[in-house]
C-alpha cells in the first residue's frame, strides 16, 4: 500500500481548514488578529499570516522543515540560505507576496496562475480596511509584481511536489499545471461579489459561472459560448437555474449571489441533483 507523500499530507491540512473569519472585531482597533493560530504558534494578537503557515507544517507533522518565525522577511532569507529559494511555484511552497507584507501556501498551479490558502487575509472581492481577518483562498496571477517568489521545503520523504520549477533541486520534473482534486472540494470557489454578474460584467468570474451554467445545461443553449462579459443569454440561463431550485434561490431574478453561485457550481460538478 502507497502510504501518502508529505507534501500532499500538508496540501490536505491546509485544504482542510475551514475558510471564514476567525477574528474579532472593535472600534478602536479593527480586527483584533486574536487567533487560534496565534496561540497555536505561542505569540497572539500579531499578524500571523506566516503563524498560519507554520501551523499548517507543524499540524502535518513536518514543523521540523520550516523556521518558527512570524516574518515573511526571516522566512525567505531562510529559504535562501538552503538553497530552496524558486522563482516558480510548487505546490506546498511558501509564497512571499508583496516584498514579504503577506504570504500563503500554494495549493496549486497552472500556467498563468498560482492558487494559495492563507490566513490574516481577506475574502475575494472583500475590503477591511487594509487588515486581514480570516483564512481564504486566493488566484494570482503567476507574473504578478507582487510576487516575489517561494520558499519550497523539502521534505522528509524525498518526495519532490508538483513543482514549475524546470530545475527543482528535489529532483522533481516539471508539470504544467496541478489543481487540488476537485472531488475533494465541498464548496465553489469564494464568492467574489454580485456586481461581477450584473448586464455588461465583463471578468473572469463572468466566464467561471457561464462555464458552470452550460455544463448545467441551464436555460437557452449558447451559439459561441462562455465569455467574459454578462449578457442577457446569461441572466436569462442563471433565472432557468433559480426557477428550478425557488425555494432555495428565489425570486428567479437573474441575479447571482452567493447561493446561486454555489448551487451553479455544484450541479456542474455532479454535487447537487437537479
Amino acid at each position: 500500500m502507497t502510504s501518502t507523500p508529505d507534501w500532499r499530507h500538508l496540501v490536505d491540512t491546509v485544504m482542510a481548514v475551514p475558510e471564514k473569519i476567525y477574528e474579532k472585531w472593535n472600534s478602536r482597533d479593527g480586527w483584533d488578529n486574536d487567533t487560534m493560530f496565534g496561540k497555536q504558534y505561542g505569540w497572539n494578537l500579531v499578524a500571523w499570516c506566516m503563524e498560519f503557515d507554520w501551523c499548517m507544517f507543524k499540524d502535518a507533522g513536518l514543523a521540523a522543515i520550516v523556521p518558527k518565525t512570524a516574518s515573511v522577511a526571516v522566512m525567505t532569507d531562510y529559504a535562501k540560505k538552503h538553497g530552496a529559494w524558486s522563482e516558480y511555484p510548487s505546490v506546498g511552497a511558501l509564497v512571499n507576496f508583496s516584498n514579504g507584507g503577506h504570504t500563503e501556501i500554494c495549493v496549486g498551479f497552472d500556467k498563468n496562475t498560482v492558487y494559495t490558502k492563507g490566513g490574516n487575509s481577506i475574502k475575494t472581492g472583500s475590503s477591511d480596511n487594509g487588515q486581514g481577518n480570516g483564512v481564504w483562498s486566493h488566484a494570482t496571477p503567476r507574473r504578478a509584481t507582487k510576487v516575489v517568489g517561494y520558499f519550497a521545503p523539502k521534505y522528509p520523504d524525498g518526495v519532490c511536489p508538483p513543482t514549475a520549477d524546470p530545475k527543482d533541486p528535489r529532483g522533481g520534473k516539471a508539470v504544467a499545471s496541478w489543481r487540488y482534486p476537485a472531488a475533494a472540494q465541498t464548496k465553489a470557489p469564494a464568492f467574489p461579489g454580485r456586481s461581477h454578474f450584473l448586464l455588461g460584467a465583463k471578468n473572469k468570474y463572468a466566464k467561471q459561472l457561464q462555464t458552470w451554467l452550460e455544463k448545467g445545461n441551464w436555460g437557452p443553449k449558447y451559439k459561441v459560448g462562455p465569455s467574459e462579459t454578462m449578457a442577457k443569454i446569461d441572466l436569462d440561463k442563471v433565472k432557468a437555474l433559480q426557477k428550478h431550485y425557488l425555494s432555495a434561490l428565489g425570486p428567479a431574478d437573474g441575479l447571482t449571489g452567493p447561493k446561486t453561485w454555489q448551487y451553479a457550481w455544484e450541479v456542474a460538478n455532479g454535487k447537487r441533483k437537479k
